[in-house]
């Protein structure tokens, strides 16, 4: 292969990877993009402990590809004239709780000048495809909502294409409601959006989260224990390696393992390969069995092995399956997509 006389991907690829590293201090209050997150990690950031895992070259990637996709919406609104706020300051505390805090993606309101807007942006060198989703929206919006359109607050969350079919299929990440709800509770809002951006494909998927909702009772609890712990000098367990996901019915390699910056510190795994090697055969076994089981098949003598390495980990696995029956729960291929970014 010739040798290029410069490289563009070389200067990119730097670029993307020296994100400044912001310096952890001592905090008392909660992100909003933190709940839902494991409670021992949190606990250590607030307390200021330096991470032993970093988030790697990759990661910063991704985060920065989250902001890429948050960046393709602002302009897919600003090109159909939709007035937003972007990255509102919000805070909002129950009394005796610590203090949450973050900022909203865009906070979307009132009444464009279609026309207007269209004739402002027409002049800009944007992708084609800009041009077709924003006269679509223009088109829309303007027959649909002549007065206006009602303040929503959207959330915008860039996934992987696998990623997106399971929130799909599944509805939000309960972390992603929560989140969302925050800005809601804060600015007394009615209505938010979490809104799913593949980065496979560009397609996107959108689902409300109200206030009042019960939403409130999850971030209500999830306030209120790392505010125990926190208040109190307590360090919350650590994570189980292995867990049952209720959002997805199968077994899973706990991901707030996987991603803890304090992977090393606290679970002793030199990084995520390390941890996956050691579960991801283990919990793909054990999936492969609730499936059979499901099924109504006859359990192979590995299957048999399986179920016993289940119940000493998950007494009430028997509970587990009757409910699963209940609802009607087929066991599918895992997914692998990796974690929703932008947070």
């Amino acid at each position: 292969m010739a040798d290029l006389s410069w490289s563009f991907s070389q200067v990119w690829n730097t670029s993307l990877e020296q994100r400044p590293e912001k310096e952890l201090k001592p905090r008392a209050n909660i992100w909003a993009s933190e709940i839902g997150g494991a409670m021992i990690d949190r606990y250590l950031k607030m307390m200021g402990e330096k991470p032993s895992n970093p988030f790697s070259a990759r990661s910063l990637r991704k985060f920065e590809a989250g902001n890429l996709a948050e960046w393709v919406v602002g302009m897919v609104l600003k090109r159909a004239g939709i007035a937003y706020e972007a990255q509102k300051w919000s805070s909002f505390r129950y009394p005796g709780q610590l203090e949450v805090t973050g900022k909203a993606d865009y906070v979307v309101e009132g009444k464009p000048d279609w026309e207007e807007a269209g004739f402002q942006i027409s002049k800009l060198e944007l992708p084609e495809f800009f041009g077709r989703a924003t006269d679509a929206i223009i088109d829309h919006f303007s027959k649909s909502y002549p007065d206006g359109l009602r303040k929503v607050v959207l959330e915008i969350k860039s996934c992987s294409g696998m990623m997106f079919d399971k929130y799909q299929n599944l509805g939000p990440d309960p972390r992603h409601q929560c989140q969302l709800f925050h800005y809601l509770k804060a600015d007394n809002l009615p209505e938010g959006h979490i809104v799913y951006f593949s980065k496979d494909d560009l397609r996107l998927a959108e689902f409300g989260v109200m206030n009042p909702s019960p939403v409130e009772d999850l971030y209500r609890d999830d306030i209120e224990a790392i505010s125990h712990y926190y208040t109190r000098g307590i360090r919350p367990d650590k994570e189980r390696e292995v867990i049952f996901d209720e959002f997805s019915s199968k077994f899973s390699a706990n991901f707030k393992i996987k991603y803890s910056t304090y992977l090393t510190t606290l679970y002793g795994y030199k990084d995520q390969a390390e941890f996956d090697t050691k579960y991801k055969p283990q919990v793909a076994r054990w999936n492969r069995t609730l499936g059979r089981i499901l099924d109504g098949a006859n359990m192979t003598d590995l299957n048999k092995q399986s179920i016993e390495e289940i119940k000493k980990d998950f007494p009430n696995f028997d509970e587990v399956v009757e409910k699963l029956r209940a609802k009607g729960v087929k066991i599918e291929e895992d997914m692998e997509g990796g974690e929703t970014t932008n947070g």
